[in-house]
């Protein structure tokens, strides 16, 4: 079994940043799902409201291994394909 590591992306941006802020990526309602149930959890950090994300607090990748091997894959190629949309 291969591990899927997250893309940088993910070590900055939290679940619902990247269900709601993804350039270009269609998300099917499993995987949008599953992002937003990862806010929903107990040890998910909610002091903050609408800034930055502080130096990855509540970054996706953390929340990493609780997603399929699927939504990994899907996620990595939307943040590729956003990160060559915005000029990273």
């Amino acid at each position: 079994m291969t591990k899927i590591k997250p893309n940088m992306l993910f070590d900055h941006w939290s679940p619902d940043e990247v269900a709601e802020c993804l350039v270009g990526f269609s998300y099917g309602d499993d995987l949008y799902a599953a992002l937003w149930k990862l806010v929903s959890e107990d040890k998910y950090d909610h002091s903050f409201n609408e800034l930055p994300d502080n130096l990855g607090r509540n970054a996706l990748s953390k929340w990493w291994d609780k997603l399929s091997d699927d939504h990994k894959t899907k996620l990595n190629e939307a943040a590729g394909k956003h990160m060559k949309e915005m000029g990273y």
